[in-house]
């Protein structure tokens, strides 16, 4: 099965993300995060196949027991390549080495591969992916003028997140 480690974004900023999903999509012919729906979230660990998944959330347990929570900015927008706009989440330099010593211990599991995301980590919560030249155009157009929410936010969960067919949350880990 497949499977993605994430931070999950909750509360205001979860329904405020999913608003500008479900916003984007139909208004420009984006779809397809409509299509695979995603909780809301920022990927700290890029979607991999296992069947250690037990060895994964043992690690993560305790993991998590040594960690305390630290701040996240949620607000502005940003891109990839004029592919995939997102909502920025800046992390706090602790937070941020939550993230890079999390890598450090997966890294340890036997058999799990790494993508360049994990190792160069530039968190973000997608809102449209899979943009065709003109339509971002018209997306980061229009997403410039909304009026733009920010949210401080606790970084105060590492969770996995699996796609039997649609993805959908697995396990939560609170950081205290």
């Amino acid at each position: 099965m497949k499977y993605a480690i994430v931070y999950l974004i909750r509360g205001k900023a979860e329904k405020y993300h999913q608003k500008l999903v479900r916003e984007v999509g139909p208004k420009f012919g984006e779809n397809y995060l409509l299509e695979n729906p995603l909780p809301s979230h920022v990927t700290l660990k890029s979607p991999f196949r296992t069947n250690k998944i037990k060895e994964i959330e043992f690690l993560i347990r305790a993991f998590v027991k040594k960690q305390h929570q630290y701040g996240i900015l949620m607000g502005d927008f940003g891109n990839f390549r004029k592919f995939v706009i997102f909502s920025k989440t800046k992390f706090s330099r602790p937070a941020r080495k939550i993230q890079k010593n999390l890598i450090k211990e997966l890294k340890k599991l036997k058999g799990l591969k790494f993508q360049r995301y994990d190792l160069h980590f530039k968190p973000h919560a997608t809102i449209a992916y899979g943009n065709t030249k003109i339509n971002f155009n018209l997306i980061w157009n229009y997403l410039k003028k909304k009026n733009k929410q920010k949210f401080n936010l606790k970084f105060d969960n590492i969770s996995i997140i699996r796609k039997p067919k649609y993805w959908e949350i697995y396990k939560i880990y609170k950081i205290n």
